[in-house]
């Protein structure tokens, strides 16, 4: 047993919120952080289907990929389909927690997890994205040092992939003389004070930074503490759009498409190549073996791939003439749908919840939908 508040902040450094692209609307949707949370059901999107589910098992949070809300919303009313939905969640007192963006380009992410059911080696990733960083520095009397450096941990500070509370300590003296006007914790107005203190720092990612500096000063003994934010050149490399990665072996096309259709458990799919990809003569036939993978829509980021060094591309979701373009270059383009590309999302989030429930012992009760489905249908003549 959680309470909503304190599962959502878990949620949000396990799925790294922060990584979400600035259109998208990942973390908390709907909740009362008071709530206490038993019971989760996983799905890729918060339909009919899903929320009478998460009803008929006294559900408490829906985890999704997909948003529920995308777009800004103007009023929520039962005369619309969303407000429907929103006042439903709401009667049943079920919250709903969405990873979308974050979870595709996380470390053992989506991208990660497709990558890897292909059995890709040395995976790299394609469109690498980087949070801004900074150095945080504060100075404090020696004997504080403590409870001002719990106050940076908890705020995020020194937090580093599987490491966190990362600091550095100096010791030296520090000096000031108070004047008209001033409380000072330590020393007399109009006398220099000179005072053994510490210099903390540590690195701070910008979206922890203006908590972090919150939760320092209400901690900090001083009326006016001195310190420091420096903008940071290094690249912290959190993740990114897709990733590309090679096959054990070289594969024909028949072999390759075969070997898609049984590592993603797809019933069809489509493709497009150029006539002289298939050469008669099976000795020369091109071969294929580096492979890039991305979920989803990749429409916006063509110019970021179309000159990409790669044997097949398999995507979720891409439009005729940019799949036509990428072809051109005698490359495979593979579709396999946007909604075949992210059905994993509701196994894999389910593990990871699982894998967190058992390690930290919330004794949660974790469900996988029954109704996450590919929504469109094909008509093969």
């Amino acid at each position: 047993m959680i309470k909503l508040k304190e599962l959502t902040e878990i949620l949000n450094r396990q799925f790294h919120k922060e990584y979400a692209l600035s259109w998208d609307n990942s973390g908390l949707l709907i909740g009362n952080f008071n709530e206490e949370i038993n019971n989760i059901l996983v799905a890729v999107d918060v339909n009919d289907s899903v929320i009478n589910e998460a009803i008929k098992l006294k559900v408490d949070l829906i985890f999704s990929h997909h948003p529920l809300i995308f777009s800004p919303i103007k009023n929520i009313i039962s005369d619309n389909l969303q407000g429907q939905t929103i006042l439903k969640l709401a009667e049943h007192k079920i919250a709903v927690y969405c990873a979308h963006t974050n979870y595709d380009l996380m470390e053992n992410g989506l991208n990660d997890y497709i990558a890897k059911l292909l059995e890709l080696e040395n995976i790299k990733i394609i469109i690498p994205e980087s949070l801004r960083w900074f150095k945080f520095v504060i100075f404090v009397p020696v004997e504080y040092e403590e409870k001002v450096r719990n106050a940076i941990c908890l705020a995020g500070g020194g937090q580093w992939k599987n490491y966190s509370c990362a600091t550095f300590k100096t010791l030296g003296k520090g000096t000031f003389k108070p004047e008209e006007g001033s409380k000072p914790f330590i020393g007399e107005k109009g006398s220099l004070s000179i005072v053994e203190e510490a210099r903390i720092e540590c690195i701070v990612s910008e979206d922890k930074l203006n908590n972090l500096i919150n939760n320092v000063l209400k901690s900090h003994p001083y009326e006016e503490p001195a310190y420091d934010i420096y903008p940071l050149e290094n690249k912290f490399e959190t993740g990114g759009i897709g990733r590309i990665g090679n096959l054990k072996k070289y594969l024909f096309l028949n072999d390759f498409l075969n070997f898609i259709k049984e590592k993603l458990n797809l019933n069809n799919f489509k493709y497009i190549l150029k006539d002289n990809f298939v050469l008669k003569d099976k000795e020369k036939e091109k071969k294929i073996r580096k492979i890039a993978v991305i979920n989803g829509s990749i429409n916006s980021i063509i110019e970021d791939i179309k000159y990409l060094d790669f044997d097949a591309l398999v995507c979720g979701e891409i439009g005729y003439h940019n799949a036509q373009m990428i072809s051109e270059s005698g490359k495979l383009v593979i579709e396999i749908g946007h909604g075949e590309s992210e059905l994993f999302a509701a196994s894999h989030i389910f593990k990871i919840l699982n894998d967190n429930n058992e390690k930290m012992n919330f004794n949660l009760n974790i469900f996988k939908s029954k109704n996450n489905e590919i929504l469109w249908r094909y008509l093969i003549e």
